[in-house]
Parts: structure tokens; sequence; C-alpha cells
């Protein structure tokens, strides 16, 4: 299946929902039935379920997204202006800027970006402890960061909005220079740490929840809920490792291709991880036949 033949599909099932949303929680407005209250928490889970698994399927075929997007870009761009998919599709667009640089240069760009937050960290604790409103002279010439973006004086909460968007946008940044060939051990390394310990932990939990039955209500009930935060903690640091490894994906194949693959004993607990993710491969070629007879078909 075509990566834009899923979207489509997609856009269809969060447009159907999102209208069922809708009604139903217009119809409990009017009568406050608890049976319409939870069936709207209900699609609201189907939704969310359905959002991370496009956002999945776009990291999953990266490559045929990447491609869209140069040889395809109105198409691309309907999509990102959806109002039912494009949401989703925005949040993954910033990898559609990657590319890998030499080491050094990424080395620099990365503490060039890490002194820019830490400036505009500083920026953030400065306003909060300020009253009246922003002069934008005089406070991008101690935070010059924020040139270009906080153009005129304006309220506090506005200017801490400012920081707010230019933060995340370095932010953004910094994650593509850390998934960089030469970079992408560092979070890689730190999180599957963290899932080793939190694995730990959770063979804990479960030990504690076994020992917990039949001594009452109150510490069974305890024992489960530390259980359920420790695998959720786990499970989103898996999530991040996967979403990670498939943002590059040359550099997950490096990695499947390592003599020892095959050999357990001799492999880290990153590459066993990354034995069970496998992004799809795109042939180029019959990619771009299949995207032509589909646009030459809806005319």
């Amino acid at each position: 299946m075509l990566l834009v033949d899923y979207l489509e599909a997609a856009a269809a099932y969060l447009r159907e929902r999102r209208e069922k949303l809708r009604k139903t929680e217009a119809q409990y407005h009017r009568i406050y039935d608890p049976d319409l209250k939870r069936e709207a928490a209900e699609i609201r889970r189907e939704i969310k379920r359905k959002e991370n698994e496009t956002t999945m399927e776009l990291l999953l075929n990266l490559e045929e997204f990447r491609a869209l997007d140069k040889y395809f870009p109105d198409l691309l761009a309907a999509f990102m202006e959806d109002e039912d998919i494009g949401k989703v599709l925005s949040r993954k667009s910033w990898l559609l800027d990657f590319k890998n640089v030499p080491p050094e240069q990424a080395a620099a760009k990365l503490a060039q970006l890490r002194g820019w937050r830490a400036e505009l960290k500083d920026a953030r604790q400065f306003l909060k402890r300020w009253i009246g409103k922003v002069q934008a002279r005089s406070f991008t010439a101690t935070y010059p960061t924020l040139r270009g973006h906080l153009t005129s004086d304006m309220d506090k909460d506005e200017a801490l909005e400012v920081i707010k968007k230019v933060d995340k946008t370095l932010l953004r940044e910094g994650w593509l220079v850390l998934i960089t060939d030469s970079l992408i051990m560092i979070p890689l390394t730190k999180f599957t740490a963290l899932i080793g310990q939190l694995a730990m932990e959770e063979l804990k939990a479960s030990t504690e929840l076994r020992r917990s039955m039949g001594r009452g209500t109150v510490a069974e009930t305890v024992a489960t809920r530390k259980l359920r935060e420790v695998r959720s903690k786990k499970e989103h640091y898996e999530r991040m490792v996967c979403q990670i490894l498939l943002s590059n994906p040359a550099f997950l194949k490096s990695l499947k291709k390592k003599k020892n693959w095959l050999d357990k004993s001799k492999t880290s607990g990153l590459e066993r991880f990354a034995q069970s993710v496998t992004p799809h491969s795109l042939k180029e070629r019959a990619w771009l036949n299949d995207m032509r007879k589909k646009i030459d078909e809806k005319g």
C-alpha cells in the first residue's frame, strides 16, 4: 500500500470518529446520560490510537514520506492542511529536513543549540519575576537568541509564549542533529539504560504485587498502581528508542548488518531491540510509477 493510500484512509477514519464524537457530546449535553459520556471517552481513545498508529506509519515509511516531499510537495502540503490528519503529519514534518553532517559540524551545532536553549531558560526565569511590559529592544539585547522573534514591546505572558515557540523550534533542530550518525548513540544509550533500570523496577513491582495479594485491598491497589506506572514509563522509553531508530533508517540498517547480529550472546541490548524494528524500504523508480498512475487515475 502506498503511504498516501494509508493517509487517505486514516483521514477518513478520523473524520468519521470526530463527527461521531461531536454528535455524542452534543447529545450528552442535552440529556446527561452517563452511557453517552463513556461512549464519548471511548471515541476519544479510538482517535488517539489512530493518531499514534499514523505517527508510527510515517516513521516506518519515512523514506516514502521524504520522497513525497521531494517529488509531490503540493500533494503532501494538501495532506498537511487537512483538518483531520494534518496535525499528525505536522508533528513529524521536521524530519523532512534531516541531513547527515560531519561529526565535527554536528557536535558544534549541538553545542550552539544547547547554548541558545540555556539562554532562553534564563530569559524565562527572568520574566517570571518581571512586572509590566517587556521592552523588546533591551530584552533582546540581553537575550540575542530572541532577535527576530520578539520584535515589539509586549506583555509578559506574550513574551513567554514567544520564548516557548522559539525553544520548541530549537528543540527540533537539536533532535535533527542528535539523530545524525555521529550523535545518535547519545539519546539511544540514555534511553536504553533507562529501559534497563525500569525493567528491574518492573520485576520488583510484579513481585510486590504477588506478595500483596490476599493482604487487603489497599495494599494490592497500591502495588497494582506502582506496576502500571513503571510499565507505562518503560513503554514510553521503548517507543522513544523505536522512533529514534526509525528517524535514521540508514543507521538502523547498518546496525542490523553487524556481523554478530545472529549471535545473541554478543549483541547489545540496543541491537536486540533494533531487531524488532524494520522500516519499509522504498524502491524509488517503482514507487514513482505507482504514484503517477494513482494521480492519473484521479485526473
